[in-house]
């Protein structure tokens, strides 16, 4: 209960922040980024592949493949909004953008479903510590956008709601199927896979100027370091 009432306060939270804080955070939302694509990557290969591997199964790297190339259909109709990109289409101003909102919200369900069940350390999972990392600046780019979209408050606010609402569903699934010991670990392959995807996005994603600048390689270092850590201090 308590990692799902997190998971919807970041969101939650980071979303309000877009209407008061845009200015101040937004020039701050690459380098958060990277530094959790750095730390969820570190994550995919420290915790969740070896937590799968403990299930024999020579069929998972197919539903790795198939969350990978999921996150890549998701990727088209969101416009990549998970890594940062924000487009807004200026012939649908005034309208709210469907494909991008429900494609960011099956992502947030899947990428939650194994939260509950990976390595915990201290009483806080360190997949859990990524997606509180990662969400926050997605809530925060997702809100910003449907601004741009020149919605009404109370629409932007329903839609922060329900966004934040589909990780802590995620989550409470993912408890609902862990006893079906195959669903949950080919689930977790599909989770697996969004997550590389993701994260390889983010982290080989080149600036205008086709270089990775110094203040990108720092927080990839910090995420990939924070990362390692989770397993040195168990």
């Amino acid at each position: 209960m308590f990692n799902g009432i997190l998971l919807f306060l970041v969101a939650a939270i980071f979303g309000v922040f877009s209407f008061f804080l845009k200015d101040k955070i937004k020039p701050h939302i690459r380098t958060a980024l990277s530094f959790s694509g750095a730390y969820l990557i570190s994550i995919c290969f420290l915790h969740l592949l070896p937590e799968l591997s403990t299930e024999s199964n020579a069929n998972f790297g197919i539903f790795i493949m198939a969350g990978f190339f999921l996150q890549l259909v998701l990727d088209y109709f969101s416009g990549g909004i998970e890594h940062g990109h924000a487009h807004i289409n200026q012939k649908k101003i005034g309208k709210f953008p469907w494909f991008v909102f429900l494609s960011l919200c099956l992502h947030a369900f899947l990428e939650a479903i194994p939260v509950n069940h990976v390595h915990h350390e201290s009483g806080l999972s360190s997949y859990l510590l990524g997606l509180i990392i990662h969400k926050a600046p997605i809530a925060f780019i997702l809100t910003s956008l449907l601004i741009g979209y020149k919605l009404s408050k109370k629409v932007i606010i329903a839609g922060i709601v329900v966004f934040s609402l589909t990780a802590p569903l995620g989550l409470f699934f993912g408890n609902s199927i862990v006893n079906n010991s195959d669903l949950f670990f080919q689930l977790l392959a599909i989770s697996i896979g969004i997550i590389l995807h993701l994260s390889t996005t983010i982290l080989l994603e080149s600036n205008e100027e086709h270089k990775i600048n110094f203040k990108k390689i720092v927080p990839m270092l910090l995420g990939a370091s924070l990362g390692l850590a989770t397993i040195l201090i168990h």
